[in-house]
């Protein structure tokens, strides 16, 4: 890929640090019987707040999260409707408008907070995580589209840094809210690979771009460009997120899903004009 562009490392398996509060042991009831899961990411990137919390019809179980520690623990909640508040802990004011949600069982959830404060795409969402059961025999991941700011949907491209560049989009056509498994054409769940796929995903570095719907990574349109370490045996999550409110001015948050983490994630990264 020739030209100027940024480089932005994405440090998602060993080197993710972790720091925080674990709320795994927290139970939220709820109405509809079984169990599932939430957690909070933080994808407003200019939100100044920090020990922002999620609660679960009024029950904390996330809290400790920022922008710069946006990635929190999936906690259990009830399935059924569960309205979902995002705020700096109990007896403060919400950041946004709560949601609900019908939690199915067995079934995990990351609400997102996105946009910018003051601006009206400032809001929770909640993207679904379906099928995300980690495999020991390959890497897998997801997409979510939580950047408000991009002009048009996109088209993600990952593959190993080794290999050229796929002739096709990993995701095509991903608009605002959606996910690779709820995106049109979506093989079925969220997570790259299928369970049951004979496709295979080695551990090592990937290689991501995004880019306008349609064209493809050139190094010098590119929305984003970035790289990132996989592992074997987890399910991760590549969520798109505002930096700023300038137009298309997008980040990354990569997080692991599963296995279940302890602890609150933050990502570090390191920014490369390569020629």
């Amino acid at each position: 890929m020739n030209g100027p562009r940024t480089i932005i490392w994405l440090s998602a398996a060993a080197a993710l640090a972790l720091t925080g509060c674990s709320n795994l042991s927290n139970v939220i009831g709820g109405l509809g019987g079984g169990k599932g899961n939430a957690r909070l990411v933080v994808a407003s990137l200019t939100t100044p707040q920090t020990n922002i919390s999620l609660t679960a019809d009024g029950g904390t179980i996330n809290s400790g999260l920022s922008a710069t520690t946006p990635i929190g623990t999936y906690a259990q909640v009830g399935a059924g409707q569960e309205t979902f508040a995002i705020n700096t802990g109990a007896g403060t004011g919400n950041l946004v408008p709560p949601i609900n949600v019908s939690v199915a069982a067995s079934t995990n959830y990351s609400i997102v907070l996105e946009g910018e404060p003051g601006s009206a795409d400032y809001m929770a969402f909640g993207f679904q995580d379906t099928n995300a059961l980690n495999n020991a025999a390959t890497v897998r991941f997801k997409v979510n589209n939580a950047a408000p700011n991009l002009a048009s949907a996109v088209d993600v491209y990952v593959w190993l840094s080794t290999n050229a560049i796929p002739s096709t989009p990993t995701v095509a056509n991903l608009g605002l809210n959606q996910d690779s498994g709820s995106v049109a054409g979506a093989p079925g769940n969220a997570y790259i690979p299928q369970q049951g796929s004979s496709t295979i995903l080695p551990a090592g570095v990937y290689d991501v771009a995004i880019v306008p719907a349609g064209t493809v990574p050139n190094g010098s349109t590119d929305l984003f460009d970035g790289s990132t370490s996989f592992a074997l045996n987890t399910s991760y999550s590549l969520t798109l997120a505002d930096i700023n409110a300038t137009q298309n001015n997008i980040d990354v948050l990569v997080s692991i899903d599963e296995p279940f983490q302890t602890q609150n994630q933050s990502i570090h990264r390191q920014r490369i004009l390569r020629r």
